[in-house]
């Protein structure tokens, strides 16, 4: 069976189609926090979920849905054009032959500190895992 997480496609992604954003990297981080030190605008994605659903009857196979935060951590000046930048890069690509294409599933700014945005937003791909 393979590993059906896409984060690293998802990193490189965002590194190839959106130059704006000088922080690429995986979250280290679930909630903002006081001493953010990379630079910005800065992009940070990290797996939040995976859910299956029901496993088929007639043979071992189960759809599952990977959900993926991404941080945009940015200025204020910045902040809508990174996040139509991280939005054209994502919607509808497709990572590989077993996944179907990444879908938006909502975002939130969850902090403003400083001059500093935290927006956060979700993402979903779909795959299908076979025994």
């Amino acid at each position: 069976m393979m590993d059906p997480d896409v984060i690293d496609g998802l990193l490189a992604r965002l590194a190839s189609e959106c130059p704006g954003l000088v922080t690429i990297d995986e979250a280290w981080f679930a909630e903002p926090i006081d001493d953010f030190d990379a630079q910005t605008p800065a992009a940070l994605a990290y797996l939040a979920e995976d859910a299956g659903e029901a496993l088929e009857t007639l043979r071992p196979t189960q759809r599952v849905t990977l959900t993926y935060g991404i941080w945009l951590v940015c200025e204020r000046a910045d902040f809508r054009a990174q996040r139509q930048a991280l939005r054209s890069a994502l919607m509808g690509h497709v990572f590989s032959e077993h996944h179907d294409p990444a879908a938006y599933r909502g975002g939130q700014t969850t902090d403003i500190r400083g001059a500093l945005i935290w927006w956060r937003e979700f993402w979903t791909v779909d795959t299908w895992l076979h025994g």
